[in-house]
């Protein structure tokens, strides 16, 4: 073997240690002992409190807290006692010196809301008494939204022909106000779209009046007026052409309702672009249109086609707000099929029927970025294929990772046992990069990305459920 072959090789050997290094060193994945689900009703991922990773355990009538230290390790494991009688988990979430648990308790006819605030060590810090809601003989349908910077929560109840609504301040740990809507000729179940809830405390409730309709032209937003629970409603119309898709967001440093979407022409299954909007109460707003074009059609359709033919079963998932006032919209393909089955399967109630399988199909991104001013700013395509079958789509779809300088998507390249976690990486002005995340082989994961926490800049946990098994997944990147 003469001298410049030895080199060769080498080199090629350097080169090849160079890469495996490079992508070692680009993120550290980390992974909890197994967790048996069982006996459990929900869990929900609070995240680090001084230094501990809580993990909320719901089993019906007993609740639990798990801590787990920086590799992942259980700690320990201490129950929360609610009192004698059943409570309502409505909501929790956790700062970075204690969570919160905002609970009901139904009692003779009222039903009181509660707010409790715990030490990581599950100590209890505070215990505060929301409302008391009277004439309850029922459990009320109870649901809560966080502030961006999780200092103001809202607690809506809503009976369908209107809604109550109650701001609430958990460091101040006072009801800042509370209001009641009611609603003629609309059904809020069926309009609702998005109900927000600014870092002051004030709502955004956004309807898209009869949707199951063949035109749909406008969208209704109510809000609340300088902290008193005084409501502003208002019509948003999209002149001739009509609504496809929506998705508010608000803007804390602005004060907008950042209202965008999809629009259609005649054939409400077809969208033909995105519209954006500006909100703010009191001001005056525009309705910006903004058409694909026949190079992204081209991309979505692997082949150049007409622009009047536009894009079916995308719908807006995610919009990730800039830091200039301008958004980038995150639309994703995804489709359902159900097939029926002439066998007869088995129902729980031990009778037999013909029985059926749910195709889902969750695949490409298309990312809009649009400028304050609402003139677009670029659009790129990301691709991506995911099928599963009688799953509810749980391992499907995609989490993404926000950081000032970029969004990271997280994804399973398949629905199956062993998998490889695919990702992007797009700047703020449009570049991306296509990489591999890490592999799951030989690693009994089936992770459930659209449930994932990130905790920080640069982590992110991700649960991960196969047998009745839960893991945590740690995600951390190192740049």
């Amino acid at each position: 073997m003469d001298c410049s072959t030895t080199w060769t090789r080498i080199w090629i050997l350097l080169a090849v240690m160079l890469l495996l290094t490079t992508g070692v060193r680009s993120q550290s994945i980390t992974i909890s002992e197994d967790l048996p689900l069982r006996n459990d009703f929900a869990y929900t991922l609070l995240g680090w409190v001084n230094h501990n990773l809580l993990l909320f355990r719901d089993k019906g009538n007993q609740f639990f807290i798990q801590a787990f230290d920086e590799d992942l390790h259980l700690k320990w494991e201490r129950q929360i006692y609610l009192g004698d009688r059943k409570a309502d988990i409505i909501g929790m979430l956790a700062h970075e010196d204690r969570f919160h648990i905002i609970y009901g308790l139904r009692d003779r006819g009222l039903y009181r809301l509660h707010h409790r605030s715990y030490a990581h060590d599950v100590s209890l810090i505070d215990s505060s008494l929301i409302e008391v809601i009277s004439d309850v003989f029922t459990t009320p349908r109870m649901s809560f939204s966080v502030s961006e910077d999780k200092s103001k929560i809202l607690l809506n109840q809503d009976d369908n022909t209107g809604i109550q609504l109650y701001s609430y301040d958990l460091h101040q740990r006072s009801l800042l106000w509370k209001t009641n809507i009611r609603f003629v000729g609309t059904s809020l179940r069926r309009d609702f779209r998005s109900l927000q809830i600014s870092n002051a405390g004030e709502f955004f409730l956004t309807l898209q009046p009869d949707r199951f309709l063949q035109k749909i032209q406008s969208l209704e937003v109510f809000c609340s007026v300088g902290g008193t629970g005084e409501v502003r409603r208002e019509t948003i119309t999209l002149g001739d052409v009509q609504v496809y898709d929506v998705y508010p967001s608000f803007d804390n440093v602005n004060q907008n309702l950042m209202i965008t979407g999809m629009y259609s022409d005649r054939n409400s299954a077809r969208a033909l672009g995105f519209y954006f909007v500006r909100y703010q109460p009191g001001v005056p707003f525009t309705v910006q249109l903004l058409p694909f074009d026949e190079t992204l059609l081209a991309e979505v359709h692997g082949r150049e086609v007409s622009v009047s033919r536009g894009l079916s079963d995308f719908n807006i998932q995610q919009v990730a707000i800039r830091q200039d006032g301008g958004v980038v919209i995150i639309a994703e393909l995804n489709k359902e099929f159900s097939r029926r089955s002439s066998l007869p399967m088995r129902r729980d109630n031990g009778t037999f029927a013909r029985g059926g399988w749910i195709d889902y199909y969750f695949e490409d991104l298309i990312l809009f970025a649009i400028h304050p001013d609402g003139t677009p700013h670029w659009k790129k395509v990301l691709r991506k294929r995911q099928y599963s079958q009688d799953d509810d789509a749980i391992y499907s779809s995609f989490f993404l990772f926000k950081t000032p300088a970029r969004l990271r998507f997280l994804f399973n390249d398949e629905i199956k046992q062993e998998n490889t976690v695919g990702g992007y990486e797009v700047t703020g002005t449009g570049y991306v990069e296509r990489k591999t995340v890490f592999n799951t082989d030989y690693q009994r994961l089936k992770l459930r990305f659209k449930d994932g926490l990130q905790v920080a800049y640069n982590e992110c946990i991700v649960p991960s459920e196969r047998n009745n098994r839960l893991n945590l997944v740690r995600i951390r990147y190192k740049d």
